[in-house]
């Protein structure tokens, strides 16, 4: 008689709290009010750890059932987390591919664009920042329209139209030494400050890629919404700081158009939904 007490306790208690929180801090343990599961923790975070299938076929699979809809499963296979249309399993991948890019403007790299630096005498190490890479349309595969337009003169890509686009950057350098690091940026400035551009996407090299000895090659792609008026520039960044910095010793990398690693370019393409 006493555990019927007892239990019949415990869901009274569940059904009448119906809001949960976990949390790796004792402190912390209130659930967000909209939530009626709050899972929380500090860094470094912990992940939620999906419930995995060898195979998504051998996961639960109830047609026509609303409730089941939003269901996650991570599919061990084909490393893909799935979610549950409420007729079937549908990977998430899947819902990225239907998105329909539709290609807009490619720009290709007509020379190099060389970066370097110097140690002074009471220095430890060199930076060298925003270097404008040159861009341009010369080629029988580039397009300038009205929607996207370039600026021989300035190698700024000015967007005319406003949407959803994915942009995808390429080039590789040549390091004649070793700098710490190296960036191939991506860099945007709103049409009301047309002159100050910041960072959206970079890829990066660092010395202790150097060290497996092959020179960079930068792949960079973002989808980001642009506006009207805004512009669209590739730069690129060098911080040289050796462990023994002495006076006078350099470091040179050089970002170069074509060659064996490829060709040097910038595609734009508009995200249809």
């Amino acid at each position: 008689m006493k555990k019927t007490h007892f239990m019949l306790f415990c869901m009274l208690t569940v059904s009448g709290y119906a809001q949960v929180s976990i949390s790796t801090n004792p402190s912390d343990h209130e659930p967000h009010p909209n939530a009626i599961l709050d899972v929380k923790s500090t860094v470094p975070a912990k992940a939620v750890l999906l419930p995995s299938v060898s195979q998504i076929s051998n996961a639960a699979n109830p047609v026509g059932d609303n409730t089941f809809k939003g269901a996650l499963v991570y599919s061990k296979n084909n490393a893909s987390v799935y979610e549950h249309d409420g007729t079937r399993w549908r990977s998430t991948y899947d819902y990225v591919v239907e998105t329909k890019p539709q290609y807009f403007a490619h720009f290709s790299r007509p020379s190099n664009a060389s970066l370097s630096c110097t140690i002074p005498l009471l220095g430890t190490g060199c930076t060298v920042s925003n270097v404008i890479i040159p861009i341009s349309n010369s080629g029988s595969s580039d397009f300038q329209g009205t929607n996207i337009n370039l600026s021989l003169a300035s190698n700024i890509i000015t967007v005319n139209e406003a949407a959803l686009y994915r942009i995808t950057y390429r080039s590789f350098a040549v390091l004649a030494t070793s700098p710490i690091e190296v960036r191939l940026k991506l860099q945007k400035a709103n049409a009301a400050t047309p002159t100050t551009f910041t960072d959206v996407d970079y890829q990066s090299f660092t010395s202790d890629n150097a060290r497996l000895g092959y020179n960079p090659v930068f792949n960079g792609s973002i989808v980001i919404q642009l506006n009207v008026g805004d512009k669209i520039s590739l730069s690129g960044y060098m911080q040289y700081s050796p462990l023994l910095p002495v006076p006078g010793l350099s470091a040179s990398a050089t970002f170069q158009n074509n060659g064996t690693n490829g060709t040097g370019e910038i595609i734009f393409e508009k995200i249809i939904l």
